[in-house]
């Protein structure tokens, strides 16, 4: 019985979600109908749910092995999901951060092909100190940089429409590999899923255990991933009483921002180059700035990404800007334990989130 009226809730947010991309397309005239119907798609596909449409509007794609020289002159290997065809698309570079999951994760592949579906070209960049070794390292953000500039010399990427794709710490370091000028001008947005907006004031607020949000200060029960990272970071500075500090647990994030003050200068200038709050100013004011976060992360709380979003509206009105909140997401995969309301809600918000993303590569 209750099997059965799962397989009915299901159904229903199956329904619900494409009448309303149907109706959303009939009703505005700006919006493509092919679009709303590729991004319904997108967000079915990448959802928990029992009907997967994508495989119908598309065919499968390509996973293509390719090589590049990073930044730093050693060779790196890179996927990229492409549907082979003689056509030029959308290009999107995607970095998933720190401890990510591998190239083989069922997650990882079906997204991919999902956004080749939907009509990109995607290219994965992997860390190995990042990815296997849950380490932060500011080296990575160049080599970001050299992954984009690779992915838009391939012959089926036009260069005009390339992204950038972030999830975690990836959101962040994306963000900082945006201002890079090598490339900040060709960045047509920049998506940051679950990132943060200032390393050092993450770093203080893990060491207290409290989530800064609107001024105040609220208990966090810090992640075990989040903590190894915190850890991982502090540990070549561990000599210092004030990493010791840190690293032992402190009252407050004022306590622990006062301690981080005390870092070796080099310490702390690694954390501002990894941190997007100093990068605010040198962003395109053509890249569109697309970001998404779960309200209950426990890994990153959600206030940073608020910030973020506050810092762009208040020193660069510039730069369009979207902001999205779901409650949909453990971190930053989609929770299947989530109840089909929810589900529901969560759906239209990710499809509204995504729907000028997936326009990009749907432009001919």
């Amino acid at each position: 019985m209750l099997r059965s009226l799962g397989r009915i809730a299901y159904r229903s947010y199956v329904v619900v979600l494409i009448g309303s991309v149907a109706l959303t397309a009939m009703l505005t005239l700006v919006r493509p109908a092919t679009t709303a119907i590729h991004t319904a798609a997108f967000a079915a596909q990448v959802l928990p749910g029992p009907v997967k449409v994508q495989p119908w509007l598309a065919p499968e794609p390509e996973r293509v092995k390719t090589t590049y020289r990073r930044d730093d002159g050693t060779d790196a290997e890179a996927d990229i999901y492409v549907i082979p065809d003689d056509k030029q698309r959308a290009g999107l570079l995607i970095f998933l951060g720190a401890n990510a999951a591998g190239a083989d994760d069922p997650d990882v592949i079906n997204l991919g092909q999902a956004l080749a579906r939907a009509g990109f070209a995607v290219m994965y960049y992997w860390s190995p100190t990042m990815g296997e070794r849950a380490e932060v390292d500011v080296g990575e953000i160049p080599n970001i940089v050299a992954g984009f500039e690779h992915l838009q010399r391939q012959e089926y990427v036009d260069r005009q429409r390339v992204g950038l794709a972030g999830f975690s710490v990836g959101a962040s370091f994306a963000l900082a590999a945006a201002a890079d000028p090598r490339i900040a001008d060709d960045i047509a947005f920049v998506n940051a899923f679950g990132g943060y907006h200032d390393a050092a004031d993450l770093l203080a607020q893990i060491a207290a255990g409290r989530a800064v949000e609107g001024g105040a200060e609220t208990p966090w029960e810090v992640d075990k991933l989040t903590r190894r990272v915190f850890e991982n970071m502090l540990t070549p500075e561990a000599d210092s009483e004030a990493a010791q500090g840190l690293l032992a647990g402190v009252g407050s994030v004022a306590e622990a921002r006062e301690l981080y003050e005390q870092l070796p200068d080099a310490f702390r200038a690694d954390v501002d180059a990894i941190s997007p709050s100093k990068y605010v100013e040198q962003w395109s004011g053509d890249t569109v700035m697309r970001v998404m976060h779960d309200r209950g992360d426990p890994l990153i709380p959600v206030g940073e990404s608020r910030r973020l979003v506050a810092a762009l509206q208040e020193q660069r009105p510039d730069v369009a800007t979207y902001y999205t909140e779901t409650d949909i997401f453990r971190h930053v995969r989609p929770d299947a334990e989530t109840d089909w309301q929810s589900m529901l809600r969560g759906a239209w918000q990710l499809y509204r989130h995504m729907y000028h993303i997936v326009a990009v590569a749907r432009q001919p």
